[in-house]
């Protein structure tokens, strides 16, 4: 199957987004850990010193450094993926839950745990980032002074998902059906013992297209996936038991998928040559982020 040169610039992104959390991070807004898990605690910095908004002698950064006795007063303002549980309070008088811990110099922190804070499940905060701003509990302070309001740009963030450590693991967390995505599976913590211990070529993965009608279009039939050799999971290099496969599923897919119907998710699942479940297998689905 050939590889179309967006979808290829698609996959470099990819892999650059994966490292580049690794890399020091000098800009104005981070956070750590980076790849985050939505459902544990994250600390978001804000370093006013990388701030654009005294270029002009204006703005919350240009007032920290002639106001020092400000710089322990500084409040988190924030509207996306939504605004946070607590509220921001008003203009004039932010909630005293969004205070910033001074770090010292003009960085500033906040911890939380995603979901909780916002109230927004891992999807929406994956798809969303954070937007936000920072400026004192009064965003109208020190107006006399010519200095514009006391608050910084906008900003935002973009999250890295962590991948997870679960029995199969999908990369990206979101992503639409002309993406590359990665089935990641952990023969490690398989519990059913025919499927245990696999090798190099034991492992295969059964791939069934779920369309926006909910019918099915499995790639091959369940008796077919083991002699099919573009199910065949790879070995992951440096990491024993576990396997990869990575497709892009609206061309893997492509002929099988009616016209005017399009992938909501895929159904996936495990074989080996020579094993038959003894019961109904177990299966996995992955949705897309579909904007039809």
């Amino acid at each position: 199957m050939l590889i179309k040169t967006h979808k290829m610039k698609k996959l470099l992104s990819l892999l650059f987004l994966t490292s580049a959390y690794a890399v020091l991070n000098t800009q104005t807004i981070y956070v750590q850990p980076s790849p985050t898990d939505a459902s544990e605690e994250l600390t978001l910095y804000i370093d006013m010193s990388q701030s654009t908004d005294g270029l002009q002698n204006n703005g919350l950064k240009a007032i920290l450094t002639a106001h020092p006795e400000e710089q322990d007063s500084v409040y988190l303002w924030s509207w996306m993926p939504t605004e946070p549980v607590v509220g921001n309070g008003n203009w004039s008088g932010s909630n005293e839950a969004l205070l910033l811990t001074h770090e010292g110099d003009l960085l500033y922190s906040i911890t939380f745990i995603p979901t909780e804070f916002y109230a927004a499940d891992g999807p929406e905060f994956f798809a969303e980032g954070i937007s936000c701003l920072a400026k004192l509990k009064d965003g109208n302070a020190f107006a006399d002074d010519a200095v514009g309001e006391a608050k910084s740009e906008d900003f935002h963030v973009d999250i890295i998902p962590k991948l997870c450590d679960d029995i199969f693991c999908i990369f990206p967390a979101l992503a639409k059906s002309d993406d590359f995505i990665s089935f990641t599976y952990d023969n490690n913590q398989e519990t059913i013992t025919g499927l245990q211990n696999m090798g190099p070529e034991d492992c295969y993965i059964y791939l069934s297209a779920v369309t926006n009608t909910n019918q099915p279009h499995a790639y091959v039939s369940s008796d077919l996936v083991t002699i099919t050799p573009e199910l065949n999971m790879k070995e992951v290099p440096g990491m024993p038991g576990f396997f990869r496969l990575t497709i892009v599923p609206d061309d893997f897919f492509e002929g099988l998928i009616p016209e005017g119907e399009y992938i909501d998710r895929v159904v996936y699942r495990i074989y080996r040559p020579g094993f038959n479940y003894p019961a109904i297998p177990p299966s996995w689905n992955y949705t897309f982020l579909n904007c039809q």
